[in-house]
């Protein structure tokens, strides 16, 4: 027997009386812009060539037949023209012929008594009514009721109805009252219970709603993130634009700072996302390249380098003037930016892992790489060109791999300098993959990268541990040369642009060098307002400018150095030999250190260890600051300003019981405490505040 719809929905309607009204609401809070922007999107309603949808007009049979189709799953199925005309009155020349022939197949229309269809009639609601539950798979059959009470009382109890200005049978439905039961009808469920936007392969959002952000995916583009000039960025003005943020229509007094911008231009849709550390991702995912500057590079960019809105190079603000030769750039097409790295290794190739098959890094100078770019691992590939023991320049791109890579010619000679940080022997293969010994030195150079080179045994004393070396590169060998002192005195201006008078380079490689092992690199802006005497600076060098490009300090800053306190200090004499056992709290862990021979300047209290490898060759107490305030970055005493170190160490001190205990920032400063600031030496010497103490007051 036929199921009767009529009495189910009546039931239905008494045992839940409140879910059709709460859809009903939702589909109410719709924006009929929004409702446009997903029928033209679907191309279900696209308007005319300008886009307009003159909404006022009323449609025909016709019209509605193809509005009708295009919302359906046989859409596709509408390509060729029919070679038979459906209708006495539709002729297969119509253009409306191949969906009144769609729409005839799939039984969603019917003609009149007389077997006419009537195209160029205006449709009623009943009849649209009709043929919009026909499309969620209600059949004539369903109903009980005479035409068309039954498909009217669905039609409204599937709320096809929200919108829509037709209210009786016979009035006449316009545009406006299509675009409102169109995305009314996407909403709905069909027979199966089933979204029937699903069936066109879309979703809707919680509120029940055609989900915009979802549906618009494939077309959005950008990112930008909402900061600067970004709206001179967008292709429309977002003041005119739908908004959605995080999935949600939103309003522009909505938008944050540094949210994630995307976009929908054809449809001046705006989708933000709020910042955070995927956003972030997402942002940098957006980010295109690289290109390496030589030859007719700035071609291959999607604007001219002129247009660029910033330039930064190796993390510095820059100019386009400032892309060098082998640079490695990359760009964002959406906010004009270049970003550029002008980062570059060389040596000789000694292995290419994990096969040459499939690459993913590579080894120059004892140091792995990985191979960033599809370029460079083609390049080290079976199919590529570069072979172990070939010399090459290793072009760094954005995270730190290979972008790149260049051959260095016969003649070609490139330098380093740093210092001697190992000593070692190691097994190499020539090109035939025959093993043979080499002893090697590693060097910690100015950029702050260990790398290591063989060389000859008979150099072998002239290269202790520490001492400062040149390394030249001519066709792929490298010649290690011990340096002599070479030092530059003066004051660093606080911009950290000067020293002495001297220009600084803001991408100078500063080395800071303790005992023979200990290295670390440092920013120019680390030196700023520090008085570099002779005895502070090992080696510097200049560019043909004249800027210093490279210093390699002696244990200038202190940062090198381990700082927390020291809770016991034991030392034993014996007729043979001193003895001292010092015990520290580092980091709130308590570590001993034994030393024999040896005593230090050093008391309980906080202090600085300082170890070159794991042997201890100091132990000094720092100079205390009493009652002082913390503001951002400084610890202030008598008026006076004093940076604190960037690790620097919290503890709470319990004086009854002599113990220290580790803390943040935030617990010394939710308390009533005394606050002290123990430092190594003055700022004008690099010093910094290392240690503070909170005691109850």
């Amino acid at each position: 027997m036929k199921k009767r719809i009529l009495s189910l929905l009546l039931c239905a309607a008494l045992v839940l009386p409140g879910a059709t009204p709460a859809l009903a609401a939702s589909l109410e809070e719709v924006p009929q812009r929004e409702k446009a922007a997903v029928l033209r999107e679907l191309e279900i309603m696209v308007g005319d060539e300008t886009g307009a949808l003159h909404l006022e007009r009323t449609v025909t049979r016709a019209e509605f037949t193809k509005l009708l189709i295009a919302a359906s799953p046989y859409r596709d199925a509408v390509g060729q023209s029919a070679n038979t005309s459906p209708y006495p009155d539709v002729s297969f020349r119509d253009w409306y012929a191949p969906y009144v022939r769609a729409a005839v197949d799939a039984a969603l229309v019917k003609g009149d008594e007389q077997g006419w269809f009537h195209p160029q009639d205006t449709i009623t609601l009943q009849e649209g009514a009709t043929m919009a539950v026909r499309l969620l798979g209600y059949q004539d059959s369903d109903f009980s009721t005479p035409w068309p009470a039954g498909q009217l009382a669905l039609y409204h109890s599937l709320d096809l109805d929200q919108g829509v200005a037709a209210q009786n049978a016979t009035d006449p439905l316009t545009r406006q009252d299509c675009l409102h039961l169109f995305y009314d009808l996407l909403c709905a469920s069909n027979k199966s219970g089933q979204s029937y936007v699903n069936l066109l392969g879309h979703s809707l959002n919680a509120d029940g709603q055609v989900d915009v952000p979802a549906l618009f995916r494939v077309e959005q583009e950008g990112p930008i993130p909402l900061t600067g000039d970004w709206e001179s960025l967008l292709p429309f003005d977002p003041a005119q634009a739908l908004i959605y943020r995080d999935g949600e229509r939103a309003e522009l007094g909505d938008l944050r700072a540094y949210d994630l911008l995307y976009w929908a231009e054809d449809q001046a849709i705006l989708f933000a996302l709020s910042d955070s550390q995927d956003t972030m991702g997402q942002l940098t995912a957006s980010v295109e390249g690289p290109v390496v500057a030589e030859g007719n590079w700035q071609s291959q960019l999607p604007f001219p380098v002129s247009q660029a809105t910033s330039v930064t190079r190796n993390g510095l603000r820059a100019t386009a003037g400032d892309i060098a030769s082998m640079d490695v750039v990359y760009w964002s097409e959406y906010t004009k930016a270049l970003y550029v790295y002008g980062k570059t290794v060389w040596g000789t190739v000694e292995a290419v892992t994990p096969s040459l098959a499939a690459p993913t890094a590579v080894v120059v100078a004892g140091v792995t790489y990985p191979l960033e770019t599809f370029q460079a691992q083609y390049a080290f590939s079976d199919l590529g060109q570069f072979r172990k023991g070939d010399a090459v320049r290793l072009l760094l791109g954005r995270t730190g791999g290979v972008a790149a890579v260049r051959s260095l010619g016969e003649t070609e000679t490139l330098r380093q300098v740093g210092v001697v940080s190992a000593l070692g022997s190691r097994t190499y293969t020539d090109g035939s993959d025959d093993p043979y010994a080499a002893h090697v030195a590693t060097i910690t150079a100015a950029d702050g990268q260990q790398y290591t080179y063989p060389y000859a045994w008979k150099d072998a004393d002239d290269l202790p541990l520490g001492s400062l070396v040149e390394v030249v590169l001519t066709g792929g060998k490298a010649q290690l040369t011990r340096l002599g002192r070479r030092s530059i005195t003066g004051a660093v201006s606080q911009d950290a642009a000067q020293l002495g008078g001297v220009p600084l380079s803001p991408e100078a490689e500063i080395l800071d060098t303790y005992g023979d092992t200990v290295a670390k690199t440092i920013p120019p802006a680390r030196l700023a307002g520090v008085t570099l005497n002779a005895d502070m600076v090992r080696y510097y060098d200049t560019d043909a400018a004249g800027a210093v490009t490279t210093l390699i300090l002696d244990n200038v800053t202190g940062d090198l150095h381990r700082y927390g306190v020291l809770t016991d200090l034991e030392v034993v004499n014996t007729s043979l030999i001193v003895q001292s056992v010092l015990t520290f709290d580092l980091g709130g862990v308590q570590q001993v250190f034994p030393v024999s021979g040896r005593t230090f300047p050093a008391q309980e209290g906080p202090a600085c260890l300082m170890l070159d490898g794991q042997e201890v060759k100091n132990a000094r107490g720092l100079t205390r600051l009493r009652d002082v305030t913390l503001e951002d970055q400084a610890a202030v005493a008598d008026g006076v300003a004093y940076p604190l170190a960037d690790n620097v160490a919290y503890y709470i001190y319990n004086r009854t019981d002599d113990l220290y205990t580790l803390a943040s920032r935030s617990q010394v400063l939710a308390e009533r405490y005394t606050l002290s600031a123990w430092y190594d030496t003055k700022p004008a010497q690099g010093g910094r505040v290392r240690v503070i103490l909170a005691e109850k007051a």
